[in-house]
């Protein structure tokens, strides 16, 4: 019984850089962990949206698991709006109220 090699390398989704995590305990889990940006700001990513190594589907829409990670998307450096997934980040640094 071969173990399956994770695909740690550099993904994309809607322009958000993800990273799979290799861990051992992912044949237990119905999830993978992804780091946003290179940072240690991630989310979690059901299988049924992945292959087996923990790349992306193609044509998947996981639009919502960012949707529900917005605050991990701005500390990771997205502040812009991403399309179906969050609208710019408004910052007060600068303006006297």
């Amino acid at each position: 019984m071969s173990s399956i090699r994770i695909n740690s390398s550099d993904q994309y989704y809607k322009g958000i850089l993800l990273n799979c995590i290799s861990r051992r305990s992912y044949k237990m889990n119905k999830a993978k962990r992804f780091t946003i940006n290179h940072t240690n700001q991630n989310v979690w990513i059901p299988n049924k949206h992945l292959l087996n190594d923990g790349t992306i589907k193609y044509g998947e829409n996981i639009d919502y698991v960012f949707r529900k990670a917005q605050r991990q998307l701005e500390i990771a450096g997205y502040t812009g709006p991403i399309v179906g997934i969050k609208r710019s980040t408004l910052t007060t640094h600068g303006i006297n109220k």
